[in-house]
């Protein structure tokens, strides 16, 4: 008797469980949380990247006591321009590590301003500070003055103190896995998911 009412409860709440996975299915913006993950071994790589010595034949003049950490080519520079042509990026943002979220939405067509591209250049990352030198303009972000990094699906997602445009950085996962190709000593170094590795190392920067 007992067992039997034991089955019947396990029965219901199976049940009960398939009906409010039908009725609620799991939101569509989980499924863009990234899966992939920063291992052990590859944390001390991207740490030991940052501390070891500069990168040779850095194109920008260093401050006295300042490295040259990463140098990245064909990065795309954007921003919210007001265009005739309504939308503008909106989304969520969900925490992947400690101190860093992943920002995942879609354009809507209910504002007057739209991310375009700016312009295409090198991307440099020093102790002290965040280089953009492209094609038409140069761009200078001293770390102090940042004040969070995020990724915004493929992009790098920086805002600034006293600046209120949000600028974005694209094209970084093709540039790391360039970078990591090219690179003398990339031991454990994955070339999947750039952004998020380069987000990683730009916050080891800050601790610096």
């Amino acid at each position: 008797m007992i067992f039997d009412l034991v089955i019947i409860i396990v029965l219901l709440i199976v049940m009960f469980l398939g009906y409010r996975l039908l009725r609620y299915p799991k939101p569509k913006v989980k499924e863009l949380i990234p899966t992939i993950k920063i291992s052990e071994d590859e944390t001390k790589a991207l740490k030991a990247l940052v501390s070891n010595k500069p990168i040779k034949d850095s194109p920008i003049r260093l401050n006295e006591g300042e490295r040259a950490i990463l140098r990245l080519d064909n990065i795309d520079l954007l921003e919210y321009k007001n265009i005739k042509t309504k939308g503008m990026y909106q989304g969520i943002s969900l925490r992947v590590i400690d101190g860093l979220s992943y920002r995942v939405g879609e354009f809507s067509a209910k504002q007057k301003e739209a991310l375009i591209n700016i312009d295409l250049g090198e991307l440099i990352f020093t102790s002290e500070r965040l280089i953009f030198l492209g094609n038409k303009e140069s761009l200078e972000i001293s770390l102090k003055k940042l004040l969070s990094i995020n990724i915004a699906e493929e992009m790098l997602e920086i805002h600034q103190r006293r600046r209120s445009k949000v600028i974005f950085f694209d094209g970084l996962n093709e540039a790391w896995k360039r970078y990591v190709n090219l690179s003398e000593k990339n031991d454990g170094l994955k070339k999947e998911s750039g952004t998020l590795r380069i987000a990683f190392i730009t916050k080891e920067i800050l601790k610096l």
